[in-house]
Order: structure tokens, then C-alpha cells, then sequence
């Protein structure tokens, strides 16, 4: 039954806010729909029931196969959610934050009228141990009621980016009540992107297939009757896929494309463009991305910038998110500029990408909800 009725309710606003919109204006293309649906599958009774108790964790991750273990075993002096029948039916919910989408949410089973429940069950996501290190684990512990709206029993939250993985004991956890955090909507979660990165230098290219070079364009504008052949090293971006994009069209779906620039030129000779994967927010397109003319210099000096849009037929397109990876020092070519702005994953892939020349660099990123005003 618990599965039952929190998906319903997920399925139901879905399909009741498609009905009523359409599809979400420009103006209304910063709200996940993912992140709505979230709202109400978290409907339940907040400050009812007095949080008391602890919840025991062991928590790991493989390196090998990428993936975090949440094992959790079992809880204590969980506070009474039921007064007048004297009885708790507790169960454990998990969110990675801040992805509050239903593919991130992970429960436990209901256990049947126990202050002192016994779970033993494993909670497990696949996720790079880079991108594990931008994440907050999120446990709450719920009363199950049947008949009528879920008690909140208290909740904990574990950031990642300084955990300890080595430690592999048991932990005890202190619940606590829930806080109220208003969120900026520069923070929203927007998705992921997952590309892959390879910088070839200058004395490298030359050994690549001819065929290999078709269709790229050069990052620094060439004379007439300039060679084919691309002079200087050459930039690749794999453009593999998205997760849990923004629905903006009725039926839940977006039709999304990839836009590409290497700042600071951002004219049409570095514009690129994936095709258009209709009706989905897990989109994959398996596109690549390449320029060209670039030396180890232009590469530290220069941006990738990744935007993800809904295309539409008879308006705007919608902007669903964006990335730029770079050095993030905020300097390109001895200037200051606000665009040399990255950090975290999109910074370490980029570092990466430099200190591994001639190899592919693959990385999840997490989608801006803003990417800002750049002046070039």
C-alpha cells in the first residue's frame, strides 16, 4: 500500500498540472516538474508527532564498481505517532540531495508496530565518487498510516564531501526535526549531464584518421583556402546523455537538444548542436562536440559552455540547463571575466581533462538552474 499511494499522488499531479498548463511558459521553465511532484509525495504530518530516537547506519562505497551501500539496520526509541492506538509502523525514505526526484528516492519496508524496528535492508545508488562528493544523503523516518497522512519521525542528513569511506563501522545517528529551508533558485536541481572530455595537443593530431576530422569546426576563424586538415590540437566533447531533465510539455516530456560554445568566442564557429531526442528527460544523444586550432594555452584560457534546451515549434526555445567547465580562476587571457566561473565537478573534469592529454575524461554534471549574464 505505501508504494501504492505515495506514487499515485506523484502520477496524479503530473498528469492533473499537465492537463491545466499545457506545458510550462519560459518564465515558469526554472520549476522541475520533478521537483513539484517531490512536494507532494512528501505530503505528511510535519511537528505532530515530538521527534526523539536514533537511527544506525553503515555506510559504503566501491570504488570498483560505483556504488553507495546505505545499510540500514535499525532504529531506536522512535517516538509513539499513533496516541490513540499506542502504535508506530515506521519505515525509512532516502533522497540523494539535491535531487528530490522520484528516481533518487529509495524506502525501506514497513515495519509493523515496533518503536525499536529491525530494517537490515541495503539502499543502493550508482554514482561516480567525484559526483558522490557534491551530495547530501537524506534518511527520514515515516509512520505508515493506512487510513489517513504519514507522521514524520525525524530525519538526518549526511553530506558526502567529507565522509569518511574508509570508516566502515556501525554509526549511530541522532533523528532530528525537520528544517524548513528555503531554497535558491539558483540551487534547483536541474539534472545531470554526462559527458566525456579528450584534448589531443598539436603534435598528436596528425596521427588520427583523416576521417576523424570531418565536419569539425576550428576554433579560431581560418583564411580562404586555408587546408582542411586542422592545425593546433583539437577539443572533443561526447555529449552522452541527461537525467531526470525538466518536463515542459504535456504528457511529461521535453524535446531536448544540447548547445555548445568554447568561450570567449562564442560566433558560429564554435557554435555546436546535438540533434533533437524528442518525448524524453533522459535523453541520450552519443554526439560529439569538436574544435579545433586550440594549444595547451587557449585550452586554460578558454570555456566550455554546455546549455541544455526544450526545442519549440511556435515559441522560444525553453532553457532546461547548463554547465562550464574550465579552470574557474575567473581569468581568460590576462582579463577578468564572470563566465570563468566553474567549480566542483565541472572545475575537477576540466583539470582533468588538461593533466591527461590524449585521454578521455568522462564526468556526471550537475545542470545549473542560471547560468547568468557573460560579457566577453
Amino acid at each position: 500500500y505505501l508504494d501504492e499511494t505515495e506514487e499515485d499522488i506523484d502520477d496524479i499531479v503530473a498528469s492533473r498540472y499537465s492537463r491545466k498548463h499545457g506545458h510550462l511558459t519560459s518564465g515558469l521553465s526554472t520549476t522541475s516538474i520533478n521537483s513539484m511532484m517531490s512536494v507532494y509525495s512528501e505530503t505528511g504530518d510535519y511537528g505532530n508527532v515530538k521527534v526523539s530516537g536514533e537511527i544506525l547506519l553503515n555506510i559504503n562505497y566501491s570504488y570498483k564498481t560505483g556504488a553507495l551501500n546505505i545499510l540500514v539496520k535499525s532504529c531506536r526509541n522512535l517516538a509513539v505517532a499513533d496516541d490513540k492506538k499506542q502504535r508506530t509502523d515506521p519505515y525509512v525514505k532516502a533522497y540523494l540531495l539535491p535531487d528530490k526526484s522520484r528516481q533518487s528516492k529509495r524506502k525501506t519496508k514497513i515495519k509493523s508496530n515496533s518503536t525499536n524496528p529491525e530494517f537490515n535492508e541495503i539502499l543502493k545508488y550508482i554514482i561516480s565518487h567525484t559526483q558522490l562528493e557534491t551530495r547530501t544523503l537524506q534518511l527520514s523516518v515515516w509512520h505508515y498510516d493506512r487510513f489517513g497522512r504519514n507522521s514524520f519521525l525525524g530525519e538526518v542528513e549526511i553530506p558526502f564531501d567529507s565522509w569518511n569511506f574508509e570508516n566502515q563501522g556501525d554509526e549511530w545517528f541522532v533523528l532530528q526535526p525537520k528544517v524548513e529551508v528555503v531554497t535558491d533558485v539558483g540551487l534547483q536541481y536541474k539534472g545531470e549531464l554526462t559527458v566525456v572530455l579528450r584534448y589531443i595537443p598539436p603534435d598528436r593530431n596528425l596521427m588520427l584518421p583523416l576521417g576523424q576530422f570531418q565536419g569539425k569546426k576550428s576554433f579560431k576563424k581560418g583564411k580562404k583556402g586555408d587546408s582542411h586538415m586542422p592545425s593546433g590540437g583539437i577539443l572533443e566533447v561526447l555529449i552522452k546523455e541527461a537525467k531526470n531533465l525538466t518536463a515542459v510539455k504535456s504528457g511529461g516530456t521535453s524535446d531536448t537538444f544540447v548547445k555548445g560554445y568554447l568561450l570567449p568566442d562564442d560566433s558560429k564557429a564554435t557554435k555546436h548542436k546535438t540533434p533533437i531526442i524528442k518525448k524524453s528527460v533522459n535523453p541520450q544523444w552519443n554526439h560529439t562536440f569538436a574544435f579545433s586550432g586550440l594549444n595547451s594555452r587557449d585550452i586554460r584560457n578558454a570555456c566550455l559552455e554546455l546549455t541544455v534546451w526544450d526545442k519549440e515549434s511556435l515559441s522560444s526555445n525553453i532553457f532546461l540547463g547548463g554547465v562550464r567547465l574550465s579552470t574557474g580562476n575567473g581569468v581568460s587571457n590576462g582579463k577578468e571575466v564572470d563566465w570563468m566561473d566553474s567549480q566542483g565537478e565541472e572545475q575537477h573534469l576540466w583539470q582533468k581533462m588538461i593533466d591527461s592529454p590524449g585521454a578521455p575524461v568522462e564526468g556526471i554534471l550537475m545542470l545549473r538552474s542560471s547560468m547568468g549574464k557573460r560579457r566577453l
